[in-house]
C-alpha cells in the first residue's frame, strides 16, 4: 500500500479526488434539500455540448465546457423560478438539445474519440499539477461563499418564500448555488466523466441521510464518506486496471444499496 503512495500521478490524483470529495459532498446536502437530483444530471450531460465546442474550435474543452455548463445551469434555473414551463420539461429540452449540438459538433471533428472518451468517463490519474490548482483556487471561492452565507442558503432550501418574505436575498443565492454547482459539474468530470459527475453531487448526502437527520452531521458524513470512498476507488483501480471513476461510483452506489438494505431488515432509523 506504501509504495502506491509513492507514485507521483497516484498523489496528485489522492490530491485532486480528496479536493472534489470535499467540494462536491458539501454541495451534494443542498442538491438533496432541494431536490435538484435532476438539475445536476440536466447540467452535467449539457456539458457534453460544451466540450465538444472546445475540441471543434480547438480551444481548451474544461474551459468552454465550463462556461456552456455555467449558462446551461443559470437558463435552467431562471426558467424554473419563472414557472412558466415545469422545471423537469426545460431541463429535459436544454439536455437534449445540448447533447444533439454536441453530437453534430464531433461530426465535424477530426481525431475527437479518444479525447472525447476521457472526457466522458473521466481519468483522475492524469490530473495535472495546474489543474490540482484550479481545483484548489475554485474550491476556496466557492465553500467560502458557502460559509458566508451558510444560514441563509439554509433558510433558503427549507422555505425560500418565507426567506424571501424575511428579506433574504433569496435570487442572488440561488443562481449562486447553480453557479457553483454548474462549474463543479465540469471540474468533476477529471474524476468520473461527464456521464457520472452528477452521482459524485447525489450520492454523499443521499446515503449520509439514511444515517443521519441534523444538517451538520450530514455535511461531516458526507465529506468523510466521500473521501474514504474516492481514495478506495482509485487504489482499487489501480491495483486491478479499471477505470477510477467507474469504480468510484459504483462503490458509493453498492453502498448506499447496503445501507438501505440493512435499514429495511433491521428497522433502524436516522440519528
Amino acid at each position: 500500500m506504501m509504495e502506491i503512495l509513492q507514485i507521483p500521478f497516484i498523489q496528485k490524483a489522492l490530491i485532486g479526488g480528496v479536493i472534489l470529495a470535499v467540494l462536491l459532498s458539501i454541495l451534494s446536502l443542498f442538491i438533496n434539500l432541494k431536490n435538484w437530483s435532476f438539475i445536476t444530471v440536466g447540467i452535467s450531460h449539457a456539458a457534453f455540448g460544451g466540450l465538444a465546442i472546445g475540441l471543434f474550435l480547438g480551444i481548451s474543452p474544461p474551459l468552454t465546457g465550463m462556461i456552456f455548463a455555467a449558462l446551461v445551469g443559470l437558463l435552467i434555473g431562471y426558467i424554473s423560478r419563472r414557472g412558466d414551463i415545469h422545471e423537469d420539461i426545460s431541463i429535459g429540452i436544454l439536455f437534449s438539445l445540448s447533447m444533439a449540438l454536441g453530437v453534430i459538433v464531433l461530426t465535424f471533428s477530426p481525431n475527437y474519440s479518444s479525447d472525447m472518451f476521457t472526457f466522458l468517463f473521466g481519468n483522475i490519474l492524469t490530473i495535472s499539477g495546474e489543474e490540482i490548482y484550479l481545483l484548489l483556487f475554485f474550491s476556496f471561492l466557492s465553500l467560502s461563499f458557502i460559509a458566508f452565507y451558510f444560514q441563509k442558503i439554509m433558510f433558503c432550501c427549507y422555505n425560500e418564500d418565507v426567506a424571501y418574505v424575511s428579506g433574504i436575498n433569496t435570487g442572488f443565492l440561488y443562481y449562486g448555488i447553480i453557479l457553483i454547482i454548474s462549474i463543479a459539474t465540469i471540474l468533476a468530470v477529471k474524476l468520473v466523466g461527464v456521464i457520472l459527475s452528477s452521482a459524485m453531487m447525489i450520492l454523499p448526502a443521499a446515503l449520509s441521510r439514511q444515517v443521519f437527520w441534523h444538517y451538520k452531521k450530514i455535511i461531516v458524513s458526507s465529506v468523510i464518506i466521500s473521501i474514504f470512498m474516492v481514495v478506495m476507488g482509485i487504489i482499487i483501480s489501480f491495483y486491478y486496471n479499471l477505470p477510477a471513476g467507474a469504480t468510484i461510483v459504483f462503490i458509493y452506489s453498492m453502498t448506499f444499496a447496503f445501507v438501505i438494505l440493512i435499514k429495511k431488515i433491521t428497522g433502524l432509523k436516522s440519528v
